[in-house]
């Protein structure tokens, strides 16, 4: 089943803040780093990103040492986790990048089989395991699907594809507010037959 699962994420923003330099617990070197989405798509936001291997990320690093305000499109795979305060936290492994000029947004496409459907005040909450080829592990999503946005409603064993934004739970207006948690919300939801 897995070969019809799927994961990508794509990030179009500037690197703000400082890039580090880690070292995993195996010994691989990668960067550390957060992309400014802030604007229509996602609200006030940033996305947390990482890139490994250094034939990646050193070009990477010195195209942005000769233009730190370089807008960047990046593309690679959306992660989330749960930290010690049970919050869902969610970031982006990259594995390309390019210069682009384009609209700030932190989105993604899962393809999985939604492990439990819950209706909420305004829609739905999912969780969704993607389970992708090559993968060490299949990984959970927590994911928001807002009642206007929903054409199918997801149920538990149905394998979905969605997409969507890493945003607040409301995303600039017209008046240049935003407000709300930063959540993996859907714009779209098929299910697939």
């Amino acid at each position: 089943m897995s070969e019809k699962h799927f994961n990508a994420g794509n990030v179009f923003g500037r690197v703000v803040d400082e890039i580090e330099r880690k070292t995993s617990q195996g010994g691989k070197e990668f960067i550390s780093f957060a992309v400014s989405v802030a604007g229509r798509k996602c609200g006030g936001v940033k996305a947390y990103c990482r890139m490994w291997d250094a034939e990646r990320f050193e070009p990477f690093l010195d195209a942005l040492s000769g233009n730190p305000g370089m807008k960047v499109w990046l593309r690679g795979y959306f992660g989330q986790y749960w930290n010690d305060k049970n919050e869902v936290m969610s970031n982006f492994t990259m594995f390309e990048w390019s210069e682009r000029d384009s609209e700030p947004r932190a989105a993604f496409i899962l393809k999985g089989v939604v492990d439990q459907a819950q209706k909420v005040r305004l829609g739905q909450r999912l969780l969704l395991t993607v389970a992708r080829d090559g993968a060490p592990k299949a990984e959970t999503f927590e994911l928001w699907c807002p009642a206007e946005r929903l054409l199918d409603e997801a149920r538990a064993g149905e394998l979905i594809e969605v997409k969507g934004y890493v945003r607040q739970e409301t995303p600039e207006d017209d008046y240049g507010g935003s407000g709300g948690p930063v959540r993996a919300y859907v714009d779209q939801l098929r299910v697939c037959a």
